[in-house]
C-alpha cells in the first residue's frame, strides 16, 4: 500500500527548541492533509507515547517513534530506535548496537550549521539507511543538491521531510512509502528496502520567510549561548 509520510517533525515536547504547538495540534494538521505516517523526532528525547499513538490512530495517522539525537555533535535522526540506540553518543557506539528495528537517517546533512553531518556522513556512510531531502530551500538556494548526489553515489534512498518547526504545517515536502501495510514494522522494512519516493516543492514565499525568521532567531540564540548549531 502507498503511504504518505513525514518522518522528521518537531513539537513543543522538544526540550531543545521552544515551539508554540503541541504534538496533538500537529497531528490534527497533518491528518487534514491526509498524511498516513508521522514521526515526531524531537531533539534529545523520544516523545512517542501510547496516548499520542492512539490520538494519531483515531485521526488515521500511524505514529512512529523517533528522535533527533547528537552523535559526536552531529544531528542524526533515528526512526523507531530502542532505548540503547536513542542514548548513543558516538558513531562507534551506534555502529556496535547495529540496526535492530530502527532506520538511521542523515538529516539536512549539507546545510550550513555545525551540527549538520557534512563530512561525517561520508566517513560513516555504512551507518546510514537513508538521506534526508529537507523542505527548507527556495529555488536557486537548495543545500539538498549535494545530498541528492551523495545518495546516488552511495545508493541510499532519499526521504523527504518537512522538519517542521512552525505551524501551519505546509506539507510541500514528504515521502510516499510502498509498504505491505500501515504498521511500524512494515514501514521500517519498506524504508530499508528503498521503497520510498520524495515529493517536494519550495514552500510558499510567506512560509519560507517565516521559516527563515525562525531559524535566524534560533541561530542568534545559539551564538549568544556559545552552543553548537
Amino acid at each position: 500500500m502507498r503511504l504518505k509520510a513525514d518522518l522528521h517533525v518537531h513539537t513543543a515536547d522538544d526540550r531543545h527548541d521552544r515551539l508554540g504547538y503541541s504534538s496533538e495540534m500537529l497531528i490534527d494538521e497533518v491528518a487534514q492533509l491526509n498524511l498516513d505516517v508521522l514521526a515526531i523526532a524531537c531533539h534529545g528525547r523520544v516523545v512517542y507515547t501510547a496516548h499520542l499513538a492512539e490520538y494519531a490512530r483515531r485521526r488515521g495517522v500511524l505514529l512512529v517513534p523517533a528522535i533527533e539525537t547528537l552523535i559526536e555533535g552531529k544531528h542524526v535522526v533515528l526512526i523507531n530506535p530502542d532505548p540503547e540506540q536513542a542514548a548513543a553518543t558516538t558513531f562507534d557506539a551506534l555502529r556496535a548496537l547495529g540496526r535492530r528495528n530502527a532506520v538511521i537517517l542523515a538529516p539536512h546533512p549539507f546545510y550550513p550549521a555545525k551540527a549538520c553531518l557534512r563530512e561525517a556522513l561520508i566517513a560513516n556512510i555504512d551507518l546510514f539507511d537513508a538521506i534526508e531531502y529537507s523542505c527548507f530551500y527556495y529555488y536557486g538556494c537548495n543545500p539538498n543538491r549535494k545530498a541528492v548526489r551523495v545518495a546516488k553515489q552511495y545508493r541510499r534512498p532519499l526521504i523527504g521531510t518537512s522538519d517542521t518547526h512552525i505551524l501551519p504545517y505546509s506539507g510541500r515536502t514528504f515521502s510516499w512509502i510502498e509498504a505491505e501495510e500501515a504498521r511500524i514494522e512494515a514501514v521500517i522494512d519498506a524504508l530499508r528496502a528503498g521503497h520510498v519516493e520524495v515529493v517536494t516543492a519550495p514552500p510558499p514565499w510567506a512560509s519560507f520567510k517565516a521559516m527563515f525568521g525562525y531559524y535566524a532567531r534560533e541561530f542568534a540564540k545559539y551564538i549568544l549561548r556559545g552552543q553548537r548549531l
